[in-house]
């Protein structure tokens, strides 16, 4: 008897299984990876389904049922590519964001390495749409009988998920919220925020168009040169600096510098975010994870600062617009260029070509300058950052982004970052010979994972953070004639150098402190050149926008909380 209904099920009647079957697959993943209650996790599977089910069989013609519901297959595929690369969360408003961000040459390089899951995703949801095309051309429908059967089994695992998710929300699952919980419904909502979002980026220049720092310069001497050069990184990790203690050989040059007493690296900065277009703006702005929804979209860079001071101003970048707040940033300035965009072949721009543009530009004797520069410093595709006669680190081809392959990638990002130590050091250099009162303050957007521990993490901006995400190095450069003007600065700055600090809070401040510049959104106490720099708390800026205690609120496992706390512990 069953074998003949087996077998009175049609080709239409199947495609409706397998497509609720495909589309369920991250709802099934979640519940795992996200170790939800039984309740959770069943709300997570009948609520879906039933809705699934519904929409499915609306009418007999389920060809064009599925393409009505293209865009679940499209969350789904997605979502089960970011558990295969993150293992854990839904899609992130971050990721979403993303998308629309990266530019072309960054997605081929990270697509380029996830051939394996996109080759999964492909096989389970283009034979879904292909037959629901096949079935839309031949006019197949479903049979009659297995219409009403669907839908009376549909119903009752919508009432049974509805029944399950008003437990869940009346307290048989602590903190439950759908917007979070239940997918795709969380998915909908976070991709909802993402276009709320991208429109109020896009109206940016109306809403920061009447910003003002109301910016002067303090009284210094005006007959000796001043120089600041700001740099940002890009994915570079404290932990493979020579600077914090690693043991390899990474960042001789301003190792050196540093035991000459002219350079202060701050051993505690940790990130508030863990991706390019939420950290770089909190670097180069007074905004921080605390307001960053209510005054990012209003608030113009220090950039602006600078100009409003007197400063003639630069903004260099060895990355692409994107259509985000660095671009409005570096538009701010008197002179913005994007030396990727000059490059119209596909071959790489490396950081070092920024030197030659610097050392133009300080030698052009404005008597008050500001650069800043954006690098590309190790963002994944690691051998792409550095040339082969930097490689000291060997063997670095690995031919996968795989675990078994760490050695390989490990190795390469170690010669990325002894390429940004040759880099920072030629602008260091050409700033000393400038005889300026000149300094230089880097700093990196976030970290990366690179199969470090147990859980085999790799790259950034997942859903919840990790440790090596967020611990970024930061240092300060003082030239001789600084240091002899000033040396209350550099003696602030050694003394605050083992403080709990912030870049995206710390690194505006102590800029237009180090530039002289005054303002009433100036705030000393977060100025690590000050002495009025005061400790606070590591929070970190959330998908949601919302600023969450790191250590409790980030999503930290048990091996970063362990990490945190050696951090804090050392001095």
């Amino acid at each position: 008897m069953k074998h003949s209904k087996i077998k009175n099920i049609n080709s239409s009647d199947w495609l409706w299984l397998v497509t609720l079957v495909t589309l369920l697959i991250p709802n099934a993943a979640l519940a795992i990876t996200e170790n939800m209650p039984i309740l959770a996790a069943v709300t997570n599977i009948l609520l879906p389904a039933g809705i699934y089910g519904l929409l499915l069989c609306v009418t007999p013609k389920v060809g064009r049922q599925v393409w009505w519901l293209f865009i679940f297959i499209f969350l789904a595929a997605f979502q089960i590519v970011l558990l295969d690369l993150y293992g854990r969360s839904v899609i992130a408003v971050d990721m979403f964001l993303n998308v629309v961000t990266t530019n072309s040459t960054e997605v081929g390089e990270l697509l380029g390495n996830m051939l394996p899951i996109i080759s999964v995703v492909c096989l389970l949801y283009i034979p879904v749409l292909t037959w629901s095309c096949i079935a839309i051309t031949r006019h197949k429908t479903m049979s009659s009988r297995f219409v009403t059967m669907a839908r009376k089994a549909s119903l009752s695992s919508t009432v049974a998920g509805t029944l399950a998710l008003v437990a869940c929300i009346s307290g048989g699952v602590p903190g439950y919220a759908p917007y979070r919980d239940l997918y795709p419904f969380n998915a909908l909502y976070n991709l909802g925020l993402a276009i709320d979002r991208t429109i109020k980026v896009n109206n940016y220049h109306l809403t920061s168009a009447g910003f003002t720092y109301h910016a002067s310069r303090n009284e210094r001497n005006d007959s000796i040169r001043e120089i600041c050069i700001i740099v940002v990184g890009e994915t570079s990790r404290a932990r493979d600096w020579q600077l914090y203690g690693y043991p390899r050989q990474t960042t001789p040059r301003l190792s050196k510098r540093m035991g000459n007493g002219e350079l202060v690296a701050f051993d505690k900065a940790l990130s508030q975010s863990n991706t390019t277009h939420k950290s770089v703006p909190m670097l180069l702005s007074p905004v921080t994870a605390l307001d960053f929804d209510k005054e990012i979209y209003h608030t113009r860079s220090l950039i602006t600062a600078f100009k409003e001071a007197g400063f003639n101003t630069v903004f260099l970048s060895n990355q692409r617009h994107n259509g985000s707040f660095i671009d409005f940033f570096g538009n701010e300035a008197d002179e913005c260029r994007f030396i990727k965009e000059d490059n119209h072949s596909n071959l790489s721009t490396e950081d070092r070509d920024l030197l030659p543009i610097i050392s133009d530009i300080i030698k052009g004797g404005q008597p008050r300058l500001l650069v800043v520069v954006h690098t590309y410093g190790s963002h994944f595709n690691y051998r792409e950052r550095y040339t082969g006669t930097e490689a000291r680190f060997l063997p670095d081809d690995a031919p996968e982004a795989e675990a078994r392959y760490r050695e390989q990638l490990l190795n390469a990002y170690d010669n990325t970052i002894l390429s940004t130590d040759i880099l920072l050091d030629s602008i260091i250099a050409t700033v000393e010979q400038s005889e300026a009162i000149g300094s230089v303050i880097y700093t990196s957007d976030h970290g990366e994972d690179i199969f470090d521990d147990s859980r085999e993490l790799f790259l950034h901006a997942s859903p919840c953070p990790s440790f090596n995400q967020v611990h970024v190095p930061m240092f300060v450069w003082l030239s001789n004639n600084y240091r002899q003007h000033h040396p209350d600065v550099m003696d602030n700055l050694k003394r605050n150098r083992h403080r709990h600090c912030s870049p995206s809070e710390s690194f505006c401040h102590t800029a237009l402190e180090l530039g002289g510049i005054l303002t009433p959104l100036r705030n000393d106490t977060l100025s690590l050149a000050s002495s009025l720099f005061k400790d606070r708390p590591w929070i970190y800026l959330n998908d949601h926008n919302k600023a969450v205690p790191l250590k409790t609120g980030a999503g930290f496992t048990d091996e970063d909380i362990a990490q945190l706390l050696k951090l804090d512990s050392h001095q």
